[in-house]
C-alpha cells in the first residue's frame, strides 16, 4: 500500500472507532478510552499475529506511549466498566451484528469484536 492509502485507511478506522465507541456508551473525555482506540488499532495493523494477546497490546502500547501497561489497562478497565449500558444495549446489535450481552462489555472481548469488524470491513472494499 502507498503511504496515502494508509494515512486514508488509518483516517477511516479512526472515524469508525470514534463512531463505533461513542455508540457504545464510551466517553471520549477518560483517558481509557482513548487508549482503547488506539489499543484497537494496535491489534487491527498487527493483525498477522494472530496470538496477540490484551495483555500483550497494552504492553506495547505502553511501549508506543511511554505509559506503565497497568496504568493503560486499568484505565481501559475504568472506561469500559463506566460506559453508558442502555446505549450499549440500544446501539450493539447495529455495530456488531449479533445480541447485547454484558458479557463483551470487557475490553479483551471488545477489542475482538472491534478488530472482527474492522477485518471484515477491510475485506468488504
Amino acid at each position: 500500500m502507498l503511504q496515502t492509502e494508509l494515512i486514508q485507511n488509518e483516517r477511516k478506522i479512526d472515524i469508525y472507532l470514534d463512531y463505533a465507541l461513542s455508540k457504545l456508551g464510551l466517553n471520549f473525555a477518560n483517558i481509557g478510552t482513548r487508549y482503547f482506540k488506539e489499543l484497537v488499532k494496535l491489534a487491527y495493523f498487527n493483525a498477522d499475529d494472530l496470538n496477540l494477546k490484551y495483555k500483550d497490546l497494552c504492553i506495547s502500547l505502553g511501549k508506543r506511549l511511554n505509559v506503565n501497561p497497568k496504568k493503560i489497562s486499568s484505565n481501559i478497565y475504568s472506561s469500559i466498566s463506566s460506559a453508558n449500558i442502555d446505549f450499549a444495549k440500544k446501539n450493539f446489535q447495529s455495530i456488531f451484528y449479533i445480541e447485547f450481552d454484558i458479557f463483551f462489555l470487557t475490553p479483551k472481548h471488545l477489542s475482538i469484536l472491534l478488530v472482527n469488524i474492522l477485518n471484515r470491513k477491510s475485506q468488504s472494499q
